[in-house]
């Protein structure tokens, strides 16, 4: 509460200064978290006017790339080992929000395939990051080309 809070108190502050101009702000949440713990993030977001969320940051869980080159290495773990924790995220906000803000996909977005598994679990945009780093601008096309088929089928 204390820093959203804040931060939305600057916000507020800012825009008084500037003429007016709202900044819209999305927040990202750690996957790492426990469902209920992202759930009352969820709620603190949206009492205090938060315009998205963000499901879902990196990971600092290793089970998915346990016993690989580098899986103890420290830090934020990003790609395609989240893409799952990252989906079921985004499923348990859209279920509880219904719409009362904005969800934002990233996590392990390495396919329009994996972009319409961020859709069909609630989110209304969705985020490339490391799937962009190793997948170049292609993954845009693949995405567009997937976004459009999967329109097209009506779902």
């Amino acid at each position: 509460d204390h820093l959203v809070a804040g931060i939305t108190a600057k916000r507020e502050a800012l825009k008084a200064e500037r003429g007016g101009k709202h900044v819209p702000i999305a927040v990202k949440l750690a996957p790492d978290l426990e469902n209920d713990e992202i759930l009352r993030c969820v709620d603190t977001l949206v009492s205090y006017g938060i315009d998205g969320v963000i499901a879902t940051n990196t990971t600092i869980n290793r089970k998915r790339v346990q016993g690989l080159e580098h899986a103890e290495e420290t830090g934020g773990l990003s790609g395609a080992p989240l893409r799952e924790r990252s989906t079921e995220v985004v499923r348990l906000i859209a279920e509880h929000v219904k719409g009362e803000i904005p969800i934002i996909a990233s996590g392990g977005v390495m396919t329009g395939a994996d972009a319409i598994e961020k859709l069909e679990a609630g989110a209304q945009l969705v985020q490339l990051f490391t799937g962009f780093i190793y997948n170049g601008p292609k993954l845009v096309a693949d995405c567009v080309e997937a976004l459009a088929a999967w329109r097209k089928s009506g779902r």
